[in-house]
């Protein structure tokens, strides 16, 4: 995938949900169904609060959810520090993470030593793992919902669909896609085909 077009987006804030146990030892989740763990949600409570300080901005955005559970929990704590109804937030699968297929539940490291796993950043965005999804697949995934969006919206959801999410709203190359950052703990601002990270006290980062 070449650099494209930058769409024409409505400003965005993305999430990566809080910890869970298999990131912490570096397990492969993808469509497995995990919950955060302790540091998780003492994340998701710190980007809730830096959000709270936003909230007269997002008071008019839309919240969409992965239907993960990870994410609502991540989702249910922001919620709370708005104060918004959860029940308001729009579950959205097509922002549910990655599928790593045969892969999934095995370790990171497994994955990367294995002859298989392409070495090179384009052949990393197109390779699909048995039985689950590319980052191409990601990006045509999102490609839809986030051409839809009409209004100013908030997202949590996953890692690696973060990086497709990210990819597409600022128009980058598939390669570039594959090693963006999408750390825990933080929040992405999304504007005019651009993308930043900040931390709790809304520094960047």
């Amino acid at each position: 995938m070449a650099a494209t077009e930058i769409p024409k987006l409505p400003p965005i804030y993305f999430v990566r949900h809080g910890q869970t146990d298999w990131n912490e030892q570096g397990l492969i989740q993808g469509s497995v169904e995990t919950d955060i763990n302790a540091t998780g949600i003492r994340q998701a409570q710190a980007v809730a609060e830096a959000l709270a300080r936003r909230e007269p901005e997002l008071h008019s955005y839309d919240f969409y959810v992965s239907p993960q559970l990870r994410a609502r929990h991540t989702m249910q704590i922001i919620c709370d520090a708005q104060p918004r109804d959860f029940a308001t937030v729009k579950i959205e699968p097509r922002v549910r993470e990655l599928g790593f297929g045969v892969w999934e539940g095995k370790p990171f490291w497994e994955l990367k030593d294995n002859p298989m796993y392409p070495a090179d950043a384009e052949g990393h965005f197109d390779w699909r793992p048995e039985g689950g999804e590319s980052y191409a697949d990601g990006v045509a995934r999102v490609d839809g919902f986030l051409r839809g969006l009409i209004n100013p919206t908030l997202i949590v959801a996953h890692g690696a669909v973060g990086r497709c999410i990210i990819g597409f709203v600022c128009g980058l190359a598939g390669p570039s896609i594959t090693r963006l950052p999408t750390p825990q703990g933080t929040y992405c601002v999304l504007r005019d085909g651009r993308y930043q990270w900040y931390d709790e006290s809304h520094q960047p980062q």
